[in-house]
């Protein structure tokens, strides 16, 4: 617990619209325990930092790192990098991999099966179906999508999580999150989490 709270105090030095769902990220990995974690769109790593500080599996960031048009334009590579190394020696935390590309590029060359995607790229309703098709097919059969900002961009966003069948939940706070999956054993273990 000691780590986790000093893992907090670190990655908070900068502001997040995930920050309300660091803890759900946490526990989700330690209930499904993932091989591979591939989180699209880094920002300055709150979630990626998320996905891997508990150790279980690999975790995967991938961003340009040049931030966009609802992100801002911005460089947060140096910001991350600084954040890794610090986190290695004081958490131990060796899981965590960035790919500095984009989505579609890096998609090219994957290989990997994926057990949690987390898509938070540009929030536009067309880069959000692309993401999803692109990398759905990585995804194992009872493994996990997420969509950040299903709030705060209702009618792309919102509406692509909104047309995806499957089970699901959607929390509405820090901006939205959307969890999906295919797979109900997946969703009974997603349900104790949520209550």
């Amino acid at each position: 617990m000691h780590a986790v709270k000093h893992f907090y105090q670190m990655i908070l030095a900068k502001p997040t619209a995930w920050e309300g769902h660091g803890n759900f990220a946490i526990n989700l990995t330690e209930a499904l325990k993932p091989k591979v974690t591939v989180d699209l769109g880094v920002d300055y790593g709150f979630s990626t930092f998320c996905f891997a500080v508990l150790g279980f599996g690999k975790v995967y960031g991938i961003d340009s790192f040049e931030g966009d048009e609802h992100a801002g334009r911005r460089s947060t590579y140096d910001h991350v990098m600084g954040l890794r190394e610090n986190f290695r020696a004081t958490l131990n935390m060796k899981n965590l991999y960035f790919i500095k590309g984009y989505f579609d590029d890096v998609a090219k060359r994957w290989e990997k099966k994926i057990d949690i995607l987390h898509i938070d790229g540009l929030h536009t309703y067309d880069a959000v179906k692309n993401d999803y098709t692109t990398w759905l097919p990585f995804l194992n059969p009872d493994g996990v999508v997420l969509f950040h900002d299903t709030i705060s961009f209702p009618h792309d966003v919102g509406k692509f999580f909104a047309e995806l069948e499957g089970y699901k939940h959607n929390f509405e706070h820090s901006h939205g999150l959307g969890v999906w999956t295919q797979s109900e054993a997946t969703f009974e273990k997603i349900q104790k989490l949520l209550s």
